[in-house]
């Protein structure tokens, strides 16, 4: 899984990088840290591990920033977790993964994170990014106003 965080642009500085992802993930020896500038959250985005799963990860930040609905919810699941974007306006709630090898696991970590931004599902639009299976899209419609493959 994608070592990952999420800071300011202003706090960033390419020297400090390995310290400041180290103060939140655990780092292994032969780890490398990365950068990625997410211009529309004015972010960086620092991690370590595979370059594909971190810009996959940084097209859903830009993806769910270019949505025009308030709430903006999106999902990426992958075979052992769950990437879950939440955005409000133009403000970022949260980016995180979250380890879920089914669906039903997904959909847990996915209505906590609902529940503690306060966003009411029966109103909003889950966005998958990527595939998405048609059993878990069906499965989530009854609960969300729609479901949405970007």
């Amino acid at each position: 899984m994608l070592k990952y965080t999420l800071i300011p642009e202003s706090f960033f500085s390419e020297s400090a990088a390995e310290e400041l992802l180290s103060q939140v993930v655990v780092l292994e020896k032969g780890d490398t840290v990365k950068s990625l500038e997410l211009p529309c959250y004015k972010a960086v985005l620092l991690y370590a591990g595979d370059d594909a799963d971190a810009h996959r990860l940084s097209d859903m930040l830009s993806a769910a920033a270019a949505l025009d609905r308030y709430n903006k919810v999106v999902v990426h699941q992958g075979e052992t977790y769950v990437d879950i974007v939440i955005a409000a306006g133009d403000r970022l709630l949260l980016c995180n993964s979250y380890p879920a090898s089914d669906p039903v696991t997904a959909q847990y970590f996915l209505f906590a994170a609902l529940r503690q931004f306060q966003i009411n599902p029966e109103v909003t639009t889950v966005h998958f990014f990527g595939e998405a299976d048609e059993k878990v899209k069906g499965d989530l419609f009854r609960h969300f106003a729609s479901v949405e493959v970007l």
